[in-house]
């Protein structure tokens, strides 16, 4: 009271005149907008629930039929009436059988708990309503009209449910758009305040408005829009200055985005058609290149071939040293061999250890060079792993594509069958094509093998002999290289080497070496104990299973030696060089075992990339072809690799055994080499063990 004693009496009348008015003002336009907001958040669910009500009836036959292209089509049309945000329609399961736009507050069990069009939940700028669809009975004109009215007729049954979210921002505008209008006529009311009224809307709805304006269009996804940041009050200005640092990031943030989805979208293209492990088109990519290819073939006269190159003993290094290995030995192949394909050729990873290679524009001698040249440059290739050397092969099907095949699976076929047959001469071979080719099924050195005792063909296995003679004329006893022959249907002698692949790793391969070598031990006692002693000392191959379980193979080799009465300074036990490079640790335990045991130990199939394995193993006997050698470095240069090995061995007492001799050339220069030992064909066919005499 005493303040308002002090008020002059200007401020006096104006209080008193701007009092009431103040006050009937603020009432009228509380009223008002009370009233105001009231209708047109009425008027928004009453349209909101004719929209369910309506969207029921008209969703029964797609919901019953669950047809939903026609709930989908039904969806869109009521999507594009004003303020819906999102449509769907639930089955009588409550499970979601079409939907519309983007459902934010969608929450089955309350859907589904709808018995007529009713209003569910506001909030988060939605307004959700749900009506459930009723399956009502047939109505035929021609049925008895009282049917119709029975208060017994079984009642319609609900089908599904229909979910509607309204936008609720333009409601939410309307109401602001009463309050600022009530507002303003209730500033235009007080005639003391209406030209600052006007001024006060001047300087602050234009802002506001350019700033409704500019969120808009953000929410119609125009992301470059900007307001003037020219408000006359500060409060405002700030807001026009927060608002277009915002619309900024939100752009960039766009941007970035976007830029990550393209990018992601073009990762996942890679990878459809890319083999994760060694980065090569996979074999979808070559499915489709390989019909282009033969598609072109057939189109345009192009020439091209087709090479199925399936690894050699792949599975040998899985198998000991784990997957890691493989998946490592399998990189270093793929680079090995896109180093080595022209640019316009394609190499892909189409299996375990497969690969395809399409060579076009490329006639026939030159797509045999190029895979001759892969073949060569995988068996030279050296794999080492945890102090192990391994070396692979590849078996090569080649097939061309010129147009005489009809399709690209006959192609692949072809190809197929190629490498089977590469496989089944011997592995680490190309074969091409041939239209005589028999079918069979290739077996991939991934695949596991049946190692089971009963999987080898006792009764078709016959013991050959094959003697090792010395060079220097000095008397020894009679030395035969016991070899496995697998006799075939009629007279036909067929070579072991693909029964041993499949063997050579299994608990099989262990069991074969058992059987040779009692069958061995046998004739080697028969004779011993007779006037003649034709054999005298056999020596006997072992496989990868026999080094891996060195226990195993010489407690059972003893007993055979001492139920036959063998010595076993008659016995040389032999394994390849490149088997104990792979398992150098298990091959030195095995040399060890075997002269406490008392017998002999060659190693063989020496070349120049294992001469390490002499200081190593130390073994009695070193076995080297000069067949083998020249092969793989040339005639003269196989020559200086021989008499050096040769050498390397009188150094440690290892005598050296010429093996493959079959070259009179070859014969000749054995002694000056250094070989004191030799074996082969022009020195000695092999002959049956059980026939050898004296």
């Amino acid at each position: 009271m005493r303040a308002a004693f002090r008020l002059t009496l200007r401020q006096r009348l104006l209080l008193v005149v701007l009092l009431p008015a103040a006050l009937l003002a603020g009432a009228i336009a509380g009223l008002f907008v009370v009233r105001g907001t009231q209708a047109a958040e009425g008027a928004l669910q009453e349209r909101g629930l004719a929209i369910v009500s309506f969207l029921a009836p008209a969703a029964e036959y797609g919901v019953i039929s669950g047809n939903r292209g026609t709930l989908g089509t039904l969806l869109q049309a009521v999507l594009e009436q004003r303020d819906v945000a999102a449509v769907a329609v639930y089955d009588g399961a409550g499970e979601l059988l079409a939907v519309s736009g983007r459902p934010r507050l969608a929450a089955a069990p309350r859907i589904v708990a709808a018995r007529s069009a009713q209003i569910l939940d506001k909030r988060e700028q939605r307004l959700t309503l749900a009506a459930p669809v009723l399956a009502t009975q047939l109505v035929v004109d021609d049925l008895d009209a009282g049917y119709l009215n029975d208060p017994n007729r079984l009642p319609a049954v609900q089908a599904g449910w229909v979910y509607v979210e309204l936008d609720t921002r333009a409601l939410d505008n309307a109401k602001r758009a009463i309050v600022f209008t009530t507002l303003a006529l209730t500033i235009s009311g007080l005639a003391l305040t209406a030209v600052l009224a006007i001024r006060l809307a001047r300087s602050v709805t234009g802002p506001v408005r350019r700033l409704a304006d500019a969120v808009g269009g953000v929410a119609q996804g125009r992301l470059d829009v900007s307001v003037p940041d020219d408000a006359a009050v500060a409060e405002l200005r700030a807001l026009q200055s927060g608002f277009n640092t915002m619309a900024r990031a939100i752009a960039d943030a766009q941007h970035t985005l976007q830029a990550k989805v393209d990018e992601a979208t073009a990762q996942l293209a890679h990878q459809a058609l890319h083999d994760p492990l060694t980065g090569l088109p996979n074999r979808r990519a070559f499915e489709q290149a390989l019909e282009e290819a033969v598609a072109a073939s057939r189109r345009a006269g192009d020439q091209g071939a087709l090479c199925f190159i399936d690894l050699d003993r792949f599975k040998i290094v899985n198998d000991t040293c784990g997957h890691a290995a493989g998946d490592e030995l399998l990189r270093r192949i793929a680079r090995l061999i896109r180093q080595r394909v022209r640019a316009d050729d394609l190499i892909c990873r189409v299996g375990g250890d497969e690969f395809a290679l399409i060579l076009r524009g490329c006639n026939a001698e030159e797509a045999l060079r190029i895979a001759e040249g892969l073949r060569e440059t995988v068996a030279a290739f050296r794999f080492s792993w945890d102090d192990r050397r391994f070396s692979v092969g590849a078996s090569v099907g080649l097939v061309r594509i010129d147009g005489g095949l009809d399709s690209a699976s006959d192609v692949l076929v072809a190809a197929d069958l190629a490498c089977y047959a590469a496989k089944k001469s011997g592995r680490n071979r190309v074969i091409e094509h041939g239209h005589g080719m028999a079918a069979g099924r290739r077996q991939s050195d991934h695949e596991s093998v049946d190692s089971r005792p009963e999987g080898i063909p006792y009764s078709r296995l016959e013991l050959y002999g094959q003697p090792i003679v010395t060079l220097d004329g000095r008397p020894v006893l009679p030395w035969h290289e016991v070899l496995l022959r697998v006799a075939g249907s009629g007279d036909t002698v067929l070579t072991p080497g693909e029964l041993l692949s499949r063997l050579e790793a299994g608990s099989a391969g262990l069991e074969l070496d058992l059987w040779v070598a009692e069958q061995a031990c046998i004739q080697l006692g028969r004779q011993i104990a007779g006037p003649d002693t034709p054999l005298g000392r056999i020596g006997l191959n072992l496989t990868r299973a026999s080094l891996n379980h060195p226990g195993d193979y010489l407690d059972a080799l003893t007993s055979l030696l001492h139920r036959h009465a063998v010595e076993p300074e008659r016995v040389v036990l032999e394994f390849p060089a490149a088997v104990a490079a792979q398992c150098p640790a298990e091959a030195a335990a095995f040399v060890t075992r075997v002269r406490d045991l008392g017998c002999g130990v060659a190693l063989e199939q020496l070349d120049g990339g294992n001469t390490t394995l002499l200081t190593l193993l130390r073994p009695n006997y070193a076995k080297v072809s000069l067949k083998t050698l020249a092969d793989n470095y040339g005639l003269e240069a196989g020559c200086n690799v021989a008499q050096a090995l040769c050498g390397m061995a009188a150094a440690l007492d290892i005598h050296a055994i010429a093996s493959e001799v079959e070259d009179e050339l070859f014969r000749d220069m054995l002694r000056d080499y250094g070989f004191q030992y030799a074996q082969g064909l022009v020195i000695a066919p092999p002959a049956p063990l059980a026939g050898l005499t004296g």
